[in-house]
């Protein structure tokens, strides 16, 4: 793990109030030095490049953040589609096969369910590993079936089994990936150069903008928590919805049917 991605194994009641703080004591460590040279106001130009600049990047990242969280939302439909269809495929097949296919399939949408949830490495590991193990009894399965009778019913199954297997994939790669924590670190650091500029120009003033700019500080550390949220699936509070696969799971046939 990278250095600066410790934090997003964080809680997020620590996490947020720990941004808070680092925001704010960049702005009230500005507003202290501005008010010790209060004839320094020539600092109105570089803070509005600061708070430019970070404002750019602030829109940027929550930008790729809801992007990624709306490819794990799609990826949990087609998942839940792709599953169902593999199961009414299934129904085509012997009733042999149907015997073994269909109690796997169902323990394989359980898992997929809950991957992720609740937060835990060693379970997310266990629960990808074993559902390696039931597609590679699923394909086990389908090559019996393809060697015996090889005809479009079948493919058919065949082809929604590929389909299920490279959602697997994908959607494990969704859940495990994340934006570097160098590059959040950076954003960290900048919002807090802009709001130490933002303090020290407030400093200056005769105006007294201790308030304001701390109420900007808040504000800039609740987005960076909404991206760092958005990045975190299995650990935030804003997290996608699994009740397709839910659905798929209570709809999906029995062996017995």
């Amino acid at each position: 793990m990278h250095v600066f991605d410790w934090f997003y194994g964080l809680n997020f009641f620590v996490l947020y109030p720990l941004t808070i703080i680092v925001i704010i004591s960049a702005a009230e460590v500005g507003i202290y030095l501005g008010r010790r040279r209060p004839s320094e106001s020539e600092f109105g130009t570089p803070t509005g490049a600061a708070l430019g600049l970070l404002a750019l990047l602030l829109a940027f990242s929550v930008s790729l953040s809801v992007g990624r969280f709306d490819d794990r939302r799609r990826l949990v439909l087609d998942e839940a589609d792709a599953i169902s269809s593999t199961a009414k495929f299934a129904l085509a097949l012997p009733q042999q096969s149907q015997a073994v296919i269909l109690p796997l399939l169902h323990e394989y949408v359980t898992l997929r369910s809950n991957l992720g949830i609740p937060y835990d490495p060693i379970k997310f590991d266990r629960d990808v590993a074993r559902s390696v193990e039931i597609e590679t009894a699923l394909w086990a399965e389908a090559m019996k079936i393809v060697a015996i009778s090889d005809t479009p019913r079948t493919n058919r199954f065949v082809n929604s089994l590929n389909q299920m297997s490279s959602l697997h994939e994908r959607r494990v790669t969704a859940l495990r990936y994340h934006v570097p924590g160098v590059v959040t670190a950076i954003l960290v650091g900048i919002a807090m150069v802009a709001m130490g500029f933002s303090g020290f120009h407030a400093g200056t003033s005769s105006g007294g903008r201790h308030v304001v700019v701390i109420l900007m500080g808040m504000m800039v550390a609740v987005v960076l928590m909404l991206i760092v949220d958005l990045d975190r699936p299995a650990r935030g509070m804003i997290r996608v919805s699994v009740q397709p696969l839910l659905d798929a799971a209570q709809t999906m046939p029995t062996a017995n049917h």
